[in-house]
């Protein structure tokens, strides 16, 4: 009996799911796919440029006209209200612009806002984290905090202690370097900030030199 011989082509075919290298390939493209889609996504949630310069414009206004120093020394860094005729009124309009002033103590930064305000015990914590005090022993004039000094912003009771003007330049994206001095140069008859907030006591006459 003859035997005939019928040729098969691609008798080793594999299937596409079992070919390794080919799954590898398809996972790294769909990763991409993926990745693009995800960054235009995002891109598309970014503000633009004249949105940030229009609300960099409102919180510099906001802050202008509201922000409001707080400490043990002026009572409370208000202006002071005189006696007289004009006496009640003008206490009227200081208490409606107390209501509505962002009360910040003085020699702090925006940014450590919220870590001067007494946490759920009734404390303060250092801001390197190192000791946790009493929330009334902040500006008592003793150094608690002798790491970082951020217990007496307004004091001059530590040695490593930061006092931040209360002008601080910033980029309309909020990006800037802060302003500060060493709180033992506050209330020395010396205008260290160009605003002249570190002498709220001793008023040598800082002319406001900031740009």
């Amino acid at each position: 009996m003859r035997k005939t011989w019928v040729k098969r082509e691609n008798i080793y075919y594999k299937p596409f799911y079992k070919d390794k290298s080919k799954m590898l390939m398809l996972f790294i493209f769909l990763v991409g796919i993926s990745f693009i889609a995800y960054q235009a996504f995002s891109l598309n949630q970014l503000p633009s440029v004249q949105q940030l310069r229009r609300k960099h414009k409102q919180m510099m206004q906001s802050l202008g006209s509201k922000q409001r120093d707080v400490d043990d020394f002026d009572g409370g860094g208000g202006d002071g209200v005189g006696f007289g005729a004009g006496a009640g009124v003008n206490a009227a309009i200081t208490a409606t612009q107390d209501a509505d002033a962002i009360k910040i103590i003085r020699g702090t930064r925006l940014f450590d806002y919220d870590a001067y305000k007494p946490n759920y015990r009734g404390n303060f914590k250092c801001l390197d984290g190192s000791k946790e005090i009493p929330f009334d022993h902040v500006n008592d004039n003793y150094c608690d905090c002798e790491t970082d000094g951020s217990d007496e912003p307004s004091t001059n009771a530590c040695a490593f202690g930061r006092f931040y003007c209360k002008y601080q330049k910033r980029h309309f994206t909020g990006r800037g370097l802060d302003v500060w001095v060493w709180t033992s140069r506050v209330n020395d008859n010396v205008c260290d900030c160009c605003d002249g907030s570190d002498e709220w006591t001793t008023h040598p006459k800082c002319q406001n030199s900031c740009a």
